[in-house]
C-alpha cells in the first residue's frame, strides 16, 4: 500500500498550478468545521488539499462569506483565524500549522524520510508532540519545521501503510527517520481482483490477500504449490513429488461434475489460459499427474509481489463463465521511484531421494521374499511360466534340472537373501536444484521501471528427469498529468525431462524383487527374462537400459504481453482501457528405440503378417499452440455527495472481447532411428498388419485440432459508502460466447451479486479500546459455467478411411449438437465476521458460505444410431457449504520499544477452512438410467460415480469377512462360494448399481473436507525463525496392494510384497490372528471364481478375489495428516556491515521442506497425499533443503 499511496502523491503533484489565483470563490457559510471548508473550496476549484485529518477536527468552527474572490484570499483569511497557513507543492495545497509568533527563540528542524530500503517517502506527517505544529516531507522526503525553542522536543512521523515512529529531537543538525512497514496496516490496505483495487476496510467481498513475500519458501519454484495451508476453504492436493508436476486446488468445494474444477488464474487482471487443452476429466482425475504444466507454471516467484484468492460470487462475477471455481489474481512488482536498485536472489538445493529405510517404503527384505519364493516351490503351486524364472526359482530350477549341485544352490540362496539390491538407488538419486533471479527497479515521479531475468534448474529425484526453466519480466508505469499508462511483458522457456508412463520407473523400483541383482559382479547390468504378450520368446530385461532406450521430452515457451491507458477526465472520472496478447507452443517427444522392451511387445508374433513394428522404434509427436487476446475498456465514477462528503457513489462499466485458440497436431511414427540421426526407416509392403491396422489409424495419419473460443462481454459495479460505516455493492456482468447453446436469453445470461458491509467498529463500538476493528460482511450472487467441448452444432470429423462398400471416405460425430444445453447455475451465499483486538494483537476472520449449483452437467445415455452413445444435459445439482477461519495472534511483539529491531516477536497465523459437498439429484436418486452412464464396478471402487446424496469421490469397498480356514483365501460378503446359487438368483434380478451397493460398502470420500495450516513466525533482532504446519482431515485412502502381480495366480518371482506379506496365513487357525491372506496353493481356484462366469452373473463384481482384497474394506484407513511442509531460518546482515560492502540489504536463509508427516499408523508411511486407487505408485513428496543468499545494491 505504501508503494501505491507514493505512486498517487505523485500523481497529485503533477497537477499544474497555473492559474491559481484565477479562481473565484463564493462562500457564505457561518460557524462550519474547517474541514466543511475545504470540502467546499475542492468542489469549487477542483483542487487537491493535503492535511492532516486529526488535526483539522481540533480547530475551532469559523464563518466564511466571499463573493467572486480569489482563492489565495480566501485562504489566507479563513487559515488566518485558526492559525494555520499553507503552502503549494506542484499545484497541491497543503494545510500547515501556522507560524509561531511568540517572541521567544526559535530553532529550525530539517531532515528526511525513508523506507527501509532507502526509497525516500514523500508525504509522511510530521507533528510536535504535544502541541499542533507539524508539516509533510515533500517529493524527495525531506521536510523542514520552525518552533520555539524547548525542552524535550519529541517528533511524530506517521505514514499510511507504516509504522509511526517517535524520534527525540536533541539539536542535531539533520535527522534521518528510516520507517518500518506496519504489517497490521499493510495487511488492510488494498485488494486487487484485476478489475479493481479495493481498500480492505471497505472490501464486501470474500477475498483472502496474502503477500509473496509471506508464504514464499527457498526450493519450491511454483507459486501454487506454496499456497497450501495459507488459504482457509482452499483444497491442495499433491499426488506426486515427480518435478514439475502441477497440484490440485479446489475453492469451497466443486461445483461442477463433468467441467474442470481448478480455480481460474488472472495476471494483474488478465486471465491466464493453460499452454495445453487438456479434457477436464483428465484434469479432474485424482490420480492424474499433470507434468504438462498450467496457467502459471512458467510465472517466477521471485516477480510476485502478491496474490488474491477470491471466493465468492461477489469476488467473482466480473469474470463471468470461466470463474466459477474461484479465482487467483496474482499482482507482479512494479517499479519504485528512486534511483536504481539492482537484486540478485540465488537459491541451492538439495532433494533426497526415496530409501526402504524410509518409513513410507514398506517392503519385504531380500531374506523375507525368498521365503515367499520357498514356500510357493514346497507347496507345488501353480505359475504362469517357468521361462521368466530367476532369483530363487531360478537357481532350484537349474538344481532340478542338474545345471548346478545342492553346494552350489546352498550358496546361490544364500547370496539372494543377502543381496538386498538397492532399487530406489538404481532409479532414482540425490539431486542438486538451482534457480537465480537478478531483478531491476527504478524510477523517477513520472517513469518507473522493474525488469527481471530467472533461471531455474530443477533436478528430479528419478533418474534422467528434469525441469528447466527461463523467465523474464518487464514493468513499465508512466504517468503525465491526468495520463497514467502501463506495459508489462513475461515471457518464458522450458525443457522438461521425464520417463515416459509407460516404463513407470518409481512403480518398477517399488514393486521390484530385492532379491534380483541390477548389476552382475563384474559391474555389467544384470538381465532377467521378462514374460512378452502372444508368442513372443522372453525378453532380457534391465531397467536402465529401458530408461537408456525411451524418454519423453517436452519443450515448451510463452509470451504474454499488456498495455493499459487511463484518463482522469477529471477528478471523478477515468477512462481506461487493457490490450493483451499471449502465445505459447508446447512440443512433445516421446521416443521407444527398437531396443526398448515397450518395442519388443509390439513385435508380439515375430511374423512378417502381423509385426506392428518391424523396423526401428516409435516417435510420437505432439503439438499445442495457444494464442489468446482480450480487449477490454472500462470507465469508474466515484464522487463524495453532501457537505460533509459522508456520502460515496461510485460505479464502473466497461466492455469487454476475449478469444482463445488451440491448435494441435499430434502423430505417431515407427521405424524410428533416434542414434542415426532421427531418420526413418521405410517399412516394406510385406508387414501386411502393420499397414492394414497401424498405418491407416489416426495416430499414424496424424490429427490436427483445433479448438476456438470467443466470448463478449459487458460488465458494471455500483457501490455506495456511507461515512464508511455501510457499503452496498452490486456487479453483474452478461456474456455471450460461441459455446452457448442457440437459444438467447440462454447465450447472455447475467452473472451478478449483491454484496455489503457494515463497519461496528466505526459505527458503534468507536468509545471500546479495546476493539481495534470489528466488521460484518456478506454477498450473495450467481456464478455461471459452460462446457469448453460442447456446441449447439452436430460436429463431424471426416475421414480419409475410404470405404469400398459404400463408395465414401468414412466419417464419425465428434460432438453431438447441443442447442438446448443451458449454464451451469450456482447460487453462493457469504457472511463474513472481521476482528481485530487489543491493539491488533488478536486479528482474524470467520465466514460462512453456502453454494448450490442447479442445472449441473451429467452425462445421458442414448442409443448408438446417432452416432455416439452419451451426452450432456442439465439435470444434477451440487451443495457445498462450509466454514472458514483465519486467525493471527501476536503475543509478544518487542519491536521497537527500544528504538531499533532488538526486540522479540512471536507471530501465529492458524488457518482453517471446511467443505461439505454433497450431490443432490432426483433423477440419479430414483435411478433413473438414461440420465447416467453404464457403470463398471472398478468405478465405484475409485469414486468415479455421482451416488445422490453423497459428496463427490466418494468410493466403495468389497466387505471383507475373514479368511478361509481351508487355504487362507479371503472371503466377502455378498460373494461366498457356499451361496453361489442362492445369490447369483439374486443378483440377475437386479440393476447393476445394486448390486454393487450389495458388495460393497462405501468407504468415504477421496477429497478432504478439512484442510489448513499453522503459521509461526519468531523473530530477534536481525535473525528470524518460521514455520509451517499444514493439516488435512476428512478424507480415506487405500493402502498399496500387497503385490501388483498377486491374483490370478502367485506373485512372480521378480514380483516384490509389502512386508504385511510376512504374516500371512500359512495353516489353518491362523484365520484367527492374521488377515493376510495365503499363497494360492490351488491352481485357477481363486483366478476365476463363479460370479466372474456369464452364466452364472449378469454383472461382473471383480476379476478375482485378490483384486477384492486390495480394494476392500480393511484396506481403508484414514488420510488424515499433519505435516512439518517448511521450516526456515534467516538472518539479515547488518546495515552497517552492508554499507561497509557497498550494499542496501543482505539476507541468507536456510529451508527444509516437507520434513516429516504424522500420519495413521495403518499407512506404515505410505504418502497419505497419495489415494492408493493409482494403478502406478508415484513418487511421494520428498524433503528438500535449500540455501538461498539476497543481495541488494
Amino acid at each position: 500500500m505504501r508503494l501505491i499511496c507514493v505512486f498517487t502523491l505523485f500523481l497529485l503533484l503533477k497537477v499544474s498550478g497555473n492559474g491559481f489565483s484565477q479562481k473565484k470563490i463564493n462562500l457564505d457559510l457561518e460557524r462550519v468545521s474547517m474541514l466543511e471548508i475545504i470540502q467546499e473550496l475542492r468542489q469549487q476549484t477542483g483542487y487537491k488539499f493535503f492535511f492532516n485529518h486529526n488535526e483539522l477536527k481540533k480547530v475551532k468552527d469559523v464563518s466564511a462569506k466571499f463573493v467572486d474572490e480569489d482563492l489565495e484570499r480566501v485562504l489566507d483569511a479563513v487559515l488566518g483565524k485558526v492559525n494555520l497557513s499553507y503552502r503549494i507543492e506542484q499545484g497541491v495545497i497543503i494545510i500547515v500549522p501556522g507560524e509561531v509568533k511568540e517572541g521567544e527563540k526559535e530553532v529550525r528542524i530539517v531532515g528526511s524520510v525513508t523506507d527501509e530500503k532507502k526509497h525516500p517517502l514523500p508525504g509522511v506527517t510530521v507533528i510536535v508532540k504535544g502541541l499542533t505544529l507539524g508539516t509533510s516531507t515533500d517529493v524527495k522526503g525531506r521536510f523542514s519545521l520552525t518552533l520555539p525553542k524547548m525542552q524535550n522536543v519529541s517528533l511524530l512521523f506517521s505514514f499510511i501503510g507504516m509504522e509511526t515512529q517517535e524520534v527525540q529531537y536533541t539539536g542535531q543538525d539533520s535527522l534521518h527517520v528510516v520507517l518500518k512497514e506496519s504489517a497490521e496496516q499493510l495487511e488492510e490496505v488494498v485488494v486487487r481482483t484485476g478489475y479493481q483495487n479495493i481498500d480492505k476496510r471497505k472490501l464486501t467481498s470474500a477475498v483472502q490477500t496474502i503477500r509473496m513475500d509471506d508464504i514464499k519458501v527457498s526450493g519450491v519454484n511454483t507459486i501454487d504449490q506454496m499456497l497450501e495451508g495459507r488459504i482457509p476453504g482452499m483444497i491442495f492436493m499433491q499426488n506426486s513429488g515427480q518435478v514439475g508436476a502441477a497440484p490440485k486446488l479446489r475453492i469451497r468445494g466443486t461445483s461442477t461434475v463433468l467441467g474442470s474444477r481448478e480455480p481460474l488464474w488472472v495476471l494483474d487482471g488478465v486471465v491466464l489460459t493453460d499452454p495445453v487443452n487438456v479434457d477436464p476429466a483428465q484434469i479432474n482425475d485424482l490420480d492424474f499427474v499433470n507434468l504438462l504444466g498450467n496457467a502459471i507454471s512458467g510465472l517466477n516467484p521471485d516477480d510476485i509481489e502478491q496474490i488474491d484468492v477470491l471466493k465468492d460470487a461477489s469476488a467473482t462475477a466480473l469474470y463471468g463463465a470461466k470463474a466459477g471455481n474461484g479465482v487467483i489474481v496474482i499482482t507482479t512488482k512494479k517499479g519504485k521511484a528512486g534511483p536504481p536498485s539492482v537484486t540478485y536472489s540465488g537459491t541451492a538445493s538439495y532433494t533426497r531421494r526415496p530409501r526402504y529405510s524410509d518409513r513410507a517404503i514398506y517392503l519385504m527384505n531380500s531374506k523375507e521374499r525368498v521365503d515367499v519364493s520357498r514356500e510357493l516351490v514346497e507347496r507345488g503351486v501353480y505359475y504362469n511360466n517357468v521361462d521368466s524364472w530367476t532369483g530363487y526359482e531360478a537357481a532350484i530350477q537349474d538344481y532340478y534340472n542338474g545345471a548346478i549341485d545342492y553346494k552350489e544352490f546352498n550358496r546361490l540362496v544364500g547370496y539372494y537373501e543377502t543381496l538386498n539390491t538397492d532399487w530406489f538407488d538404481v532409479v532414482c538419486q540425490d539431486v542438486f536444484s538451482h534457480n537465480h533471479t537478478l531483478s531491476l527497479s527504478g524510477g523517477s515521479a513520472n517513469i518507473r521501471y522493474y525488469a527481471s531475468l530467472g533461471m531455474s534448474d530443477e533436478k528430479g529425484a528419478i533418474k534422467g528427469e528434469s525441469n528447466r526453466r527461463y523467465s523474464t519480466t518487464l514493468n513499465l508505469s508512466a504517468n503525465y498529468e491526468r495520463f497514467a499508462a502501463r506495459f508489462q511483458l513475461q515471457g518464458n522457456v522450458s525443457k522438461r525431462d521425464y520417463n515416459p508412463s509407460e516404463l513407470g520407473v518409481l512403480d518398477y523400483a517399488y514393486n521390484m524383487n530385492r532379491a534380483i541383482p541390477a548389476f552382475n559382479p563384474d559391474g555389467s547390468r544384470y538381465l532377467y527374462q521378462r514374460a512378452s504378450s502372444g508368442s513372443m520368446p522372453m525378453y532380457a530385461f534391465n531397467v536402465l537400459n529401458e530408461m537408456d532406450n525411451s524418454g519423453d521430452e517436452t519443450n515448451g515457451n510463452a509470451i504474454n504481453m499488456q498495455a493499459h491507458v487511463s484518463y482522469n477526465v477529471i477528478d471523478d472520472l477515468k477512462l481506461e482501457g487493457t490490450l493483451s496478447y499471449g502465445v505459447s507452443n508446447t512440443n512433445q517427444e516421446i521416443y521407444f528405440t527398437e531396443d526398448s522392451y515397450y518395442v519388443h511387445q509390439l513385435r508380439a508374433e515375430q511374423t512378417v503378417q502381423n509385426d506392428m513394428c518391424p523396423i526401428g522404434g516409435e516417435l510420437r509427436k505432439s503439438e499445442v499452440r495457444n494464442t489468446n487476446w482480450m480487449a477490454r475498456v472500462q470507465a469508474n465514477y466515484a464522487k463524495d455527495v453532501g457537505r460533509e462528503g459522508k456520502h460515496n457513489v461510485s460505479g464502473s462499466a466497461g466492455l469487454e472481447l476475449n478469444s482463445q485458440r488451440y491448435d494441435g497436431f499430434n502423430i505417431t511414427r515407427r521405424g524410428y532411428h533416434r542414434d542415426r540421426g532421427k531418420l526413418f526407416s521405410s517399412i516394406p509392403t510385406t508387414y501386411t498388419k502393420y499397414h492394414s491396422q497401424f498405418m491407416i489409424s489416426p495416430n499414424a495419419l496424424g490429427v490436427i485440432t483445433e479448438n476456438l473460443t470467443n466470448s463478449v462481454a459487458w460488465y458494471a459495479m455500483a457501490g455506495y459508502d456511507y461515512d464508511n460505516r455501510y457499503m452496498l455493492n452490486l456487479h453483474i456482468r452478461g456474456e455471450a460466447s460461441n459455446l452457448f447453446g442457440s437459444r438467447a436469453n440462454d447465450r447472455m445470461m447475467p452473472i451478478w451479486a449483491l454484496s455489503g458491509r457494515w463497519n461496528v467498529k466505526r459505527d458503534i463500538l468507536e468509545s471500546v479500546d479495546w476493539v481495534d476493528d470489528l466488521a460484518l460482511r456478506g454477498s450473495f450472487g450467481y456464478q455461471g459455467n459452460m462446457l469448453s467441448n460442447q456446441t449447439p452444432n452436430m460436429i463431424i470429423t471426416q475421414g480419409v478411411d475410404y470405404t469400398g462398400k459404400y463408395g465414401e471416405f468414412n466419417s464419425k460425430v465428434a460432438h453431438y449438437p447441443n442447442p438446448d444445453l443451458r449454464w451451469e447455475k450456482t447460487a453462493s451465499t457469504n457472511v463474513t465476521l472481521d476482528f481485530s483486538f487489543l491493539k491488533n494483537k488478536i486479528n482474524g476472520s470467520f465466514s460462512w458460505y453456502y453454494k448450490k449449483t442447479r442445472d449441473a452437467f451429467l452425462t445421458k445415455t442414448i442409443s448408438e444410431i446417432n452416432g455416439i452413445k452419451q451426452y450432456v444435459v442439465n439435470s444434477g445439482t451440487l451443495v457445498n457449504k462450509g466454514i472458514e477461519v483465519s486467525l493471527n495472534f501476536t503475543p509478544i511483539n518487542r519491536v521497537g520499544l527500544d528504538g531499533g529491531k532488538r526486540g522479540f516477536v512471536w507471530r501465529i497465523d492458524p488457518q482453517l477452512g471446511q467443505v461439505l459437498n454433497e450431490l443432490v439429484n432426483s433423477a440419479i436418486n430414483n435411478r433413473n438410467n438414461v440420465l447416467r452412464d453404464e457403470i463398471e464396478y472398478d468405478d465405484m471402487l475409485t469414486g468415479d460415480v455421482e451416488i445422490a446424496g453423497e459428496p463427490l469421490n466418494t468410493f466403495y469397498s468389497y466387505r471383507f469377512k475373514g479368511l478361509s480356514s481351508v487355504d487362507g483365501s479371503p472371503i466377502f460378503y455378498g460373494a461366498e462360494d457356499e451361496l453361489q446359487e442362492e445369490l447369483s438368483k439374486k443378483y440377475n434380478g437386479m440393476e447393476r448399481e445394486d448390486v454393487f451397493l450389495e458388495v460393497m460398502e462405501r468407504s468415504g470420500r477421496r477429497e478432504p473436507y478439512l484442510q489448513g495450516g499453522i503459521s509461526n513466525y519468531l523473530g530477534y533482532r536481525n535473525f528470524s525463525l518460521s514455520f509451517n504446519l499444514t493439516y488435512s482431515l476428512g478424507n480415506k485412502i487405500r493402502l498399496l496392494k500387497l503385490c501388483t502381480e498377486y491374483g490370478t495366480t502367485n506373485p512372480n518371482p521378480h514380483s516384490n510384497l509389502r512386508r504385511e506379506f510376512v504374516n500371512r496365513w500359512r495353516k489353518p487357525g491362523d484365520e484367527e490372528h492374521t488377515n493376510i491372506p495365503g499363497l494360492n496353493t490351488v491352481a485357477g481356484t481363486h483366478s476365476n471364481p463363479w460370479w466372474t462366469s456369464g452364466t452364472n452373473m449378469t454383472h461382473r463384481i471383480a476379476n478375482n478375489i485378490y483384486e477384492m482384497y486390495d480394494n476392500s474394506d480393511i484396506r481403508v484407513v484414514s488420510g488424515n495428516y499433519l505435516r512439518l511442509s517448511s521450516l526456515s531460518f534467516r538472518y539479515n546482515v547488518d546495515e552497517r556491515f552492508c554499507k561497509k560492502l557497498g550494499l542496501k540489504s543482505a539476507y541468507i536463509n536456510l529451508t527444509g521442506t516437507n520434513l516429516f508427516t504424522i500420519a495413521h499408523k495403518k499407512l506404515r508411511g505410505q504418502d497419505p497425499t497419495q489415494s492408493g486407487s493409482s494403478p502406478n505408485v508415484n513418487l511421494s513428496v520428498r524433503p528438500t533443503y535449500s540455501c538461498n543468499l539476497s543481495i541488494t545494491f
